[in-house]
């Protein structure tokens, strides 16, 4: 009887699991070194990637409360990752059709695609005001914590004239190549719809020191380990003073300055055939 007790209590909760925590693994195709997609804008080089590796707004959360469910009419978006063995980058595919875009101001209040990476997965608090321990000089926090073993990429969508993103944290050199680079494709003019088409890639560092990178440690990416990786799309409107979405991969809001936050995703080995 009391077998049998056990295993309907097990049952339940299994039923009552969230249906992110029995959701399928999140994946990172791999390219050959001759297949690397070139940073120019065009997705024809991604086109090899399969379906089951792409993470749509589907898989996302609005969590500040304005929609309960994706609006495609409104914002719409596809996400590809990928990396090449050897080479300690992630390359992304990010594809979006946004009814509004807002890019012209100088600001964070604009379209952002907001990237956070845990190269290492060591998890933990790693920008500032998440500081763990006692208090500590503001700027000892910001130089020798603040995306040091996790980095925070703020995408700006589409980009604001000559500055793609802010890398949040002392660490500017990450955003420059050799590091990362990118390239955007798109047709519409502020205020108006579209589709965007944004390639770029990014180096994590498992250690990404403020004064540069010959006192970092990059992560070094092999096959079938995992990474620690997520992403936000903030979406603005006409209005700068009120987002109109922030739509979330984690399951928590503050993913953003927390690694442990992050989703686990998997460095997965070749695979020969273009579809499944």
């Amino acid at each position: 009887m009391k077998a049998y007790l056990k295993k309907w209590w097990l049952f339940i909760l299994i039923l009552a699991m969230p249906v992110n925590s029995m959701a399928q693994e999140y994946k990172i195709w791999q390219f050959t070194p001759e297949q690397l997609p070139k940073i120019d804008g065009n997705a024809a080089d991604w086109e090899a990637v399969p379906d089951s590796f792409v993470i749509s707004i589907d898989r996302m959360k609005e969590d500040e409360g304005r929609y309960t469910s994706a609006k495609k009419s409104t914002l719409d978006v596809r996400v590809k990752v990928a990396w090449c063995a050897g080479i300690n980058r992630l390359y992304f595919l990010y594809e979006a059709y946004d009814n509004y875009w807002r890019f012209s101001e100088n600001s964070l209040n604009t379209d952002i695609f907001e990237v956070v990476v845990d190269g290492n997965c060591s998890g933990g608090p790693f920008i500032d005001r998440f500081f763990p321990g006692k208090k500590t000089d503001v700027w000892q926090s910001w130089f020798n914590f603040h995306g040091c073993h996790a980095q925070n990429y703020h995408i700006f969508t589409p980009p604001h004239k000559e500055d793609w993103c802010m890398l949040w944290g002392p660490q500017v050199w990450l955003k420059e190549k050799p590091y990362a680079d990118y390239a955007y494709k798109y047709h519409f003019k502020e205020g108006k719809p579209g589709k965007l088409t944004l390639e770029f890639y990014i180096t994590p560092f498992d250690h990404a020191d403020a004064a540069g990178p010959q006192k970092s440690k990059p992560t070094i990416l092999q096959e079938n380990k995992y990474v620690g990786l997520c992403w936000a799309v903030i979406d603005y409107d006409a209005d700068p003073q009120n987002k109109d979405g922030f739509w979330n991969l984690s399951s928590e809001h503050t993913m953003y300055g927390n690694a442990d936050y992050l989703l686990k995703m998997r460095l997965m080995p070749l695979i020969k055939n273009k579809k499944p």
